[in-house]
């Protein structure tokens, strides 16, 4: 289940002034801006800037057979989606609260199920 927020207007406002450089250049090109190692016992969390949703991030487990050991090695990436961004963190309470701290993230926008429950 997935909960909504409200995002940091700044932020919002880098994003879209990226968005229309890459429309200006007519392609769409990838860059890897950075990768992390995983920590065990941490989960992989993304936050969607333009929504504003918050989700466990998809991952995608390939398997591979090592030739000289005829074992199967697993390898696991994230499916990487548009204007997502990723942390690990234990939890999703946690990475709500480092959110905040690095200001990605401003308020929770109250659902209407929370709004009849009151």
């Amino acid at each position: 289940m997935s909960e909504i927020f409200e995002v940091n207007p700044r932020l919002l406002e880098q994003v879209n002034a990226t968005e229309l450089s890459v429309k200006q250049k007519q392609q769409h090109e990838f860059r890897l801006i950075g990768s992390q190692r995983r920590k065990p016992g941490l989960m992989m969390w993304c936050v969607n800037l333009k929504t504003g949703e918050i989700k466990e991030a998809p991952v995608k487990r390939e398997c591979v057979v090592n030739l000289k050991t005829r074992q199967p090695e697993y390898k696991s990436r994230i499916v990487v989606e548009p204007h997502c961004l990723y942390r690990q963190c234990l939890n999703k309470k946690s990475f709500i609260k480092r959110l905040i701290r690095e200001g990605v993230i401003i308020q929770r926008v109250p659902r209407e199920s929370d709004v009849i429950a009151r």
